[in-house]
Protein backbone atom coordinates (compact mmCIF):
# COMPACT_ATOMS: atom_id res chain seq x y z
CA UNK A 1 0.00 0.00 0.00
CA UNK A 2 1.11 3.72 -0.59
CA UNK A 3 0.58 6.07 1.92
CA UNK A 4 1.13 9.61 1.90
CA UNK A 5 2.29 11.87 4.23
CA UNK A 6 1.65 15.41 4.38
CA UNK A 7 4.20 17.40 6.68
CA UNK A 8 7.50 16.28 8.08
CA UNK A 9 7.31 17.51 11.70
CA UNK A 10 7.81 15.06 14.43
CA UNK A 11 4.19 14.00 14.32
CA UNK A 12 4.79 13.20 10.42
CA UNK A 13 8.28 12.25 10.82
CA UNK A 14 6.75 9.25 13.66
CA UNK A 15 3.99 8.10 11.32
CA UNK A 16 6.07 8.02 8.25
CA UNK A 17 8.38 5.25 10.06
CA UNK A 18 5.68 3.95 11.77
CA UNK A 19 3.67 2.95 8.34
CA UNK A 20 7.30 2.05 6.70
CA UNK A 21 7.63 -0.47 9.62
CA UNK A 22 4.55 -2.44 8.64
CA UNK A 23 6.00 -2.98 5.01
CA UNK A 24 4.50 0.08 3.36
CA UNK A 25 5.55 2.52 0.57
CA UNK A 26 5.80 5.67 1.99
CA UNK A 27 6.03 9.27 1.07
CA UNK A 28 6.44 12.65 3.19
CA UNK A 29 5.24 15.82 1.31
CA UNK A 30 6.80 18.65 2.99
CA UNK A 31 6.13 22.15 1.87
CA UNK A 32 9.26 23.50 3.42
CA UNK A 33 12.64 23.02 2.37
CA UNK A 34 13.70 22.44 6.07
CA UNK A 35 11.88 20.18 8.15
CA UNK A 36 10.26 21.19 11.34
CA UNK A 37 10.28 25.24 10.24
CA UNK A 38 7.08 25.81 11.95
CA UNK A 39 5.75 24.33 14.99
CA UNK A 40 8.10 20.82 15.61
CA UNK A 41 11.42 23.08 15.28
CA UNK A 42 9.95 26.55 17.14
CA UNK A 43 9.57 25.57 20.95
CA UNK A 44 10.98 25.32 24.24
CA UNK A 45 12.27 21.48 23.71
CA UNK A 46 10.84 19.78 26.88
CA UNK A 47 9.13 16.53 27.18
CA UNK A 48 6.27 16.43 28.89
CA UNK A 49 4.68 14.47 31.74
CA UNK A 50 1.18 15.21 31.18
CA UNK A 51 -0.33 16.36 34.17
CA UNK A 52 -1.36 20.11 32.80
CA UNK A 53 -3.68 17.98 30.51
CA UNK A 54 -8.00 17.84 30.89
CA UNK A 55 -8.77 14.69 32.50
CA UNK A 56 -9.77 11.77 29.60
CA UNK A 57 -8.07 14.26 26.51
CA UNK A 58 -6.20 12.67 23.86
CA UNK A 59 -3.64 15.36 25.14
CA UNK A 60 -3.29 13.86 28.48
CA UNK A 61 -3.28 9.93 27.19
CA UNK A 62 -1.15 10.66 24.32
CA UNK A 63 1.53 12.64 26.22
CA UNK A 64 1.80 10.25 29.21
CA UNK A 65 2.15 6.82 26.06
CA UNK A 66 4.23 9.36 24.31
CA UNK A 67 6.74 10.28 27.02
CA UNK A 68 8.18 6.97 27.97
CA UNK A 69 8.09 6.13 23.87
CA UNK A 70 10.21 9.43 23.04
CA UNK A 71 12.74 8.54 26.01
CA UNK A 72 13.01 5.80 23.87
CA UNK A 73 13.41 6.98 20.65
CA UNK A 74 15.85 9.47 22.19
CA UNK A 75 18.19 6.61 23.06
CA UNK A 76 17.86 4.83 19.75
CA UNK A 77 18.28 7.51 17.91
CA UNK A 78 21.25 9.34 19.84
CA UNK A 79 19.74 12.74 20.61
CA UNK A 80 20.90 14.97 23.42
CA UNK A 81 18.57 14.92 25.82
CA UNK A 82 18.33 15.76 29.86
CA UNK A 83 15.65 13.71 32.56
CA UNK A 84 15.73 16.11 34.42
CA UNK A 85 12.38 16.53 35.75
CA UNK A 86 10.89 20.07 36.03
CA UNK A 87 9.31 22.24 39.16
CA UNK A 88 5.93 23.40 39.42
CA UNK A 89 5.85 26.40 41.06
CA UNK A 90 2.67 28.22 42.76
CA UNK A 91 1.91 31.83 41.77
CA UNK A 92 0.90 33.74 44.86
CA UNK A 93 -2.30 33.08 46.10
CA UNK A 94 -2.61 29.40 44.11
CA UNK A 95 -0.81 27.04 46.57
CA UNK A 96 -4.38 24.93 46.83
CA UNK A 97 -4.52 24.65 42.94
CA UNK A 98 -0.44 23.07 43.40
CA UNK A 99 -1.95 20.89 45.94
CA UNK A 100 -4.99 19.76 43.18
CA UNK A 101 -2.36 19.30 40.82
CA UNK A 102 -0.19 17.05 43.15
CA UNK A 103 -3.26 15.43 43.99
CA UNK A 104 -3.88 14.52 39.82
CA UNK A 105 -0.80 13.72 39.13
CA UNK A 106 -1.13 10.74 41.69
CA UNK A 107 -4.02 9.08 39.39
CA UNK A 108 -2.12 9.30 35.72
CA UNK A 109 -0.04 5.96 36.38
CA UNK A 110 3.07 8.20 35.70
CA UNK A 111 6.42 8.10 38.13
CA UNK A 112 5.06 9.35 41.55
CA UNK A 113 5.85 13.32 41.51
CA UNK A 114 6.78 14.57 44.98
CA UNK A 115 5.67 17.82 46.96
CA UNK A 116 8.59 20.21 47.93
CA UNK A 117 8.75 22.63 50.94
CA UNK A 118 12.05 25.47 50.94
CA UNK A 119 14.46 23.35 51.75
CA UNK A 120 14.21 20.85 49.27
CA UNK A 121 13.70 23.30 46.62
CA UNK A 122 16.91 25.15 47.15
CA UNK A 123 18.76 21.46 47.16
CA UNK A 124 16.92 20.91 43.69
CA UNK A 125 17.71 24.74 41.73
CA UNK A 126 19.94 26.81 44.55
CA UNK A 127 18.57 30.35 42.57
CA UNK A 128 14.98 29.74 42.50
CA UNK A 129 13.00 31.74 44.44
CA UNK A 130 9.65 29.22 46.19
CA UNK A 131 8.35 28.18 49.10
CA UNK A 132 7.13 24.78 48.08
CA UNK A 133 6.38 23.62 44.92
CA UNK A 134 5.82 19.94 43.27
CA UNK A 135 8.68 17.44 41.59
CA UNK A 136 7.69 15.60 38.21
CA UNK A 137 10.42 13.21 37.41
CA UNK A 138 9.42 12.44 34.09
CA UNK A 139 9.80 15.36 32.52
CA UNK A 140 12.97 16.73 31.01
CA UNK A 141 14.86 18.35 27.86
CA UNK A 142 15.57 17.70 24.26
CA UNK A 143 17.39 18.91 21.48
CA UNK A 144 14.49 19.49 18.91
CA UNK A 145 16.36 20.47 15.73
CA UNK A 146 18.95 17.25 16.69
CA UNK A 147 15.48 14.90 16.87
CA UNK A 148 13.65 16.04 13.84
CA UNK A 149 17.30 15.39 11.70
CA UNK A 150 18.03 12.21 13.73
CA UNK A 151 14.39 10.82 12.36
CA UNK A 152 14.33 12.29 8.89
CA UNK A 153 17.80 9.88 8.63
CA UNK A 154 15.61 6.94 10.39
CA UNK A 155 12.89 7.45 7.54
CA UNK A 156 15.25 7.56 5.32
CA UNK A 157 17.22 4.38 5.74
CA UNK A 158 13.38 2.86 6.03
CA UNK A 159 12.70 3.47 2.61
CA UNK A 160 10.45 6.53 2.97
CA UNK A 161 10.58 9.18 0.18
CA UNK A 162 11.11 12.31 1.90
CA UNK A 163 9.90 15.57 -0.93
CA UNK A 164 10.76 18.89 0.53
CA UNK A 165 9.30 22.09 -1.30
CA UNK A 166 6.27 19.79 -1.73
CA UNK A 167 3.00 20.84 -1.25
CA UNK A 168 -0.34 19.43 -1.92
CA UNK A 169 -2.39 21.28 -4.54
CA UNK A 170 -5.14 19.23 -5.06
CA UNK A 171 -7.25 15.93 -5.19
CA UNK A 172 -8.75 13.74 -7.75
CA UNK A 173 -9.97 10.53 -6.62
CA UNK A 174 -13.07 11.24 -4.56
CA UNK A 175 -12.22 13.11 -1.00
CA UNK A 176 -12.57 9.81 1.28
CA UNK A 177 -10.95 7.37 -1.00
CA UNK A 178 -7.69 6.52 -2.67
CA UNK A 179 -6.74 8.76 -5.72
CA UNK A 180 -4.15 11.37 -6.74
CA UNK A 181 -2.52 14.32 -5.05
CA UNK A 182 -1.59 17.11 -7.31
CA UNK A 183 1.66 18.83 -5.47
CA UNK A 184 4.09 21.57 -6.69
CA UNK A 185 6.56 18.51 -7.94
CA UNK A 186 3.70 16.78 -9.76
CA UNK A 187 0.72 13.87 -9.13
CA UNK A 188 1.26 11.35 -6.91
CA UNK A 189 -1.20 8.48 -6.50
CA UNK A 190 -1.99 7.13 -3.62
CA UNK A 191 -4.12 4.67 -1.49
CA UNK A 192 -4.12 5.94 2.22
CA UNK A 193 -3.34 9.70 3.35
CA UNK A 194 -2.46 11.13 6.53
CA UNK A 195 -2.67 15.21 7.16
CA UNK A 196 -0.24 15.78 9.56
CA UNK A 197 0.47 19.63 8.57
CA UNK A 198 0.75 21.59 11.93
CA UNK A 199 -0.12 25.26 11.10
CA UNK A 200 -1.34 23.92 7.73
CA UNK A 201 -3.70 20.96 8.32
CA UNK A 202 -6.70 23.17 8.13
CA UNK A 203 -5.95 23.76 4.22
CA UNK A 204 -5.02 20.16 3.87
CA UNK A 205 -8.18 19.28 5.74
CA UNK A 206 -10.45 21.70 3.20
CA UNK A 207 -8.65 20.24 0.20
CA UNK A 208 -9.60 16.95 1.33
CA UNK A 209 -13.50 17.97 1.83
CA UNK A 210 -13.57 17.61 5.78
CA UNK A 211 -14.66 21.65 5.99
CA UNK A 212 -15.41 23.16 9.42
CA UNK A 213 -11.84 23.33 10.99
CA UNK A 214 -9.98 26.45 11.26
CA UNK A 215 -6.40 26.94 12.33
CA UNK A 216 -6.02 30.22 13.89
CA UNK A 217 -2.42 30.79 15.03
CA UNK A 218 -0.57 32.34 18.08
CA UNK A 219 3.16 33.37 18.22
CA UNK A 220 5.41 32.60 20.93
CA UNK A 221 8.28 34.91 21.52
CA UNK A 222 10.98 33.63 23.36
CA UNK A 223 14.08 35.38 25.33
CA UNK A 224 17.53 33.36 26.58
CA UNK A 225 19.82 34.25 29.05
CA UNK A 226 22.96 33.58 28.08
CA UNK A 227 24.31 32.04 31.61
CA UNK A 228 24.90 29.08 32.39
CA UNK A 229 24.62 27.46 35.94
CA UNK A 230 21.08 29.08 37.05
CA UNK A 231 19.01 26.00 36.27
CA UNK A 232 19.06 22.71 35.78
CA UNK A 233 15.86 21.74 35.03
CA UNK A 234 12.34 23.29 33.66
CA UNK A 235 10.80 26.02 35.65
CA UNK A 236 6.60 26.16 35.35
CA UNK A 237 4.40 28.24 37.22
CA UNK A 238 0.71 26.36 37.78
CA UNK A 239 -1.46 26.35 34.61
CA UNK A 240 -4.63 28.37 35.38
CA UNK A 241 -7.95 27.16 33.24
CA UNK A 242 -8.37 29.17 29.91
CA UNK A 243 -4.66 30.06 29.88
CA UNK A 244 -3.84 29.80 25.71
CA UNK A 245 -0.65 27.66 27.19
CA UNK A 246 1.55 26.94 30.11
CA UNK A 247 2.73 30.53 30.43
CA UNK A 248 6.39 32.33 30.11
CA UNK A 249 8.37 28.98 32.13
CA UNK A 250 12.11 28.72 32.44
CA UNK A 251 13.88 26.19 30.28
CA UNK A 252 17.69 25.11 30.75
CA UNK A 253 19.18 25.02 26.98
CA UNK A 254 21.62 21.93 25.73
CA UNK A 255 24.21 24.39 26.30
CA UNK A 256 23.33 25.27 29.61
CA UNK A 257 21.27 28.87 28.96
CA UNK A 258 18.18 30.01 30.58
CA UNK A 259 15.55 30.04 27.89
CA UNK A 260 12.43 31.96 28.71
CA UNK A 261 8.72 31.45 26.83
CA UNK A 262 6.68 31.32 25.53
CA UNK A 263 4.53 34.36 25.45
CA UNK A 264 0.95 34.82 23.79
CA UNK A 265 0.81 36.54 20.56
CA UNK A 266 -2.56 36.08 18.54
CA UNK A 267 -2.15 36.05 14.84
CA UNK A 268 -4.20 36.81 11.64
CA UNK A 269 -4.58 33.39 9.77
CA UNK A 270 -2.64 34.76 7.03
CA UNK A 271 -0.11 35.95 8.93
CA UNK A 272 0.43 32.21 10.43
CA UNK A 273 4.31 32.26 9.46
CA UNK A 274 5.23 35.55 10.71
CA UNK A 275 8.23 34.62 13.19
CA UNK A 276 9.12 38.12 13.43
CA UNK A 277 10.27 38.23 16.98
CA UNK A 278 8.80 41.96 18.33
CA UNK A 279 8.05 41.35 22.42
CA UNK A 280 9.77 43.46 24.52
CA UNK A 281 11.73 42.42 27.21
CA UNK A 282 9.86 43.77 30.13
CA UNK A 283 7.51 41.03 30.81
CA UNK A 284 9.67 38.39 30.10
CA UNK A 285 12.44 40.42 32.79
CA UNK A 286 9.53 40.26 35.43
CA UNK A 287 9.03 36.59 35.03
CA UNK A 288 13.13 35.79 35.10
CA UNK A 289 12.82 38.53 38.60
CA UNK A 290 9.99 36.57 39.81
CA UNK A 291 11.95 33.05 39.74
CA UNK A 292 15.55 33.86 40.00
CA UNK A 293 15.53 36.92 41.42
CA UNK A 294 19.87 37.12 41.82
CA UNK A 295 20.10 37.00 37.81
CA UNK A 296 20.92 39.86 35.53
CA UNK A 297 17.98 40.73 33.67
CA UNK A 298 19.81 43.17 31.47
CA UNK A 299 21.48 40.40 29.66
CA UNK A 300 18.24 39.39 28.15
CA UNK A 301 18.64 38.84 24.45
CA UNK A 302 15.62 37.76 21.83
CA UNK A 303 15.78 33.96 20.98
CA UNK A 304 13.34 32.78 18.71
CA UNK A 305 9.58 32.89 18.15
CA UNK A 306 7.50 29.47 17.94
CA UNK A 307 3.79 28.98 16.77
CA UNK A 308 0.99 27.34 18.56
CA UNK A 309 -1.60 25.55 15.44
CA UNK A 310 -4.24 26.98 18.09
CA UNK A 311 -7.77 24.93 16.32
CA UNK A 312 -11.33 26.01 15.66
CA UNK A 313 -14.02 23.47 15.18
CA UNK A 314 -17.50 24.95 13.59
CA UNK A 315 -16.33 28.27 15.05
CA UNK A 316 -15.57 27.28 18.78
CA UNK A 317 -11.88 26.71 20.35
CA UNK A 318 -11.24 23.00 19.79
CA UNK A 319 -8.92 22.49 23.45
CA UNK A 320 -7.89 19.11 22.54
CA UNK A 321 -6.32 17.26 19.67
CA UNK A 322 -8.81 16.29 17.06
CA UNK A 323 -7.71 12.96 14.98
CA UNK A 324 -10.36 12.49 11.63
CA UNK A 325 -10.51 9.38 10.08
CA UNK A 326 -12.54 9.85 6.80
CA UNK A 327 -11.85 6.83 4.34
CA UNK A 328 -8.19 6.63 2.87
CA UNK A 329 -7.78 9.85 5.05
CA UNK A 330 -6.70 10.44 8.78
CA UNK A 331 -6.62 14.15 9.29
CA UNK A 332 -3.87 15.02 12.59
CA UNK A 333 -5.74 18.79 13.58
CA UNK A 334 -5.07 21.27 16.36
CA UNK A 335 -1.21 19.36 17.46
CA UNK A 336 -0.05 22.00 19.55
CA UNK A 337 1.83 20.93 22.86
CA UNK A 338 2.31 18.54 23.71
CA UNK A 339 2.51 17.17 20.30
CA UNK A 340 6.45 16.86 20.33
CA UNK A 341 5.93 14.56 23.75
CA UNK A 342 2.92 12.73 22.13
CA UNK A 343 4.48 12.33 18.27
CA UNK A 344 5.50 8.54 18.74
CA UNK A 345 1.75 7.69 20.77
CA UNK A 346 -0.12 9.60 17.99
CA UNK A 347 1.64 7.55 14.99
CA UNK A 348 0.56 4.32 16.48
CA UNK A 349 -3.03 5.37 17.37
CA UNK A 350 -2.95 7.19 13.37
CA UNK A 351 -1.48 4.30 11.66
CA UNK A 352 -3.68 1.81 13.44
CA UNK A 353 -6.85 4.01 12.45
CA UNK A 354 -5.75 4.17 9.01
CA UNK A 355 -3.96 0.58 8.61
CA UNK A 356 -5.78 -1.95 11.26
CA UNK A 357 -2.37 -2.36 12.53
CA UNK A 358 -0.32 -2.59 15.72
CA UNK A 359 2.03 0.48 15.01
CA UNK A 360 4.64 -0.50 16.96
CA UNK A 361 7.96 1.51 15.33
Amino acid sequence: MRVVVIGAGIVGLHVAAAAAAGGHEVYVLEREARLGEHTSGRNSGVVHSGIFYAPGSLKERLCIEGNALTWGWLERLGVPHHRCGKLVLPDPGDEAALDALAAKAATLGIPPVSLCDAARLRTLEPHVAGRDGIFVPSTGVLDAATYLEAMRRFCRDAGVELLTRCEALGLDGGHDAAGTLHTTRGPLPFDAAVNCAGLFADRVAALAGLPGFEIRPVRGDYFVLPQTGLVSRPVYHVARPGDAGLGVHLTPTMEGHVLLGPNVVALDAEARTDYRHRSPPDAFAASLHHYLPGADAARLAPAFSGNRPKLVRDGQPAADFVLERRGAWVHALGIESPGLTAAPALARVIVGALLGENAGA
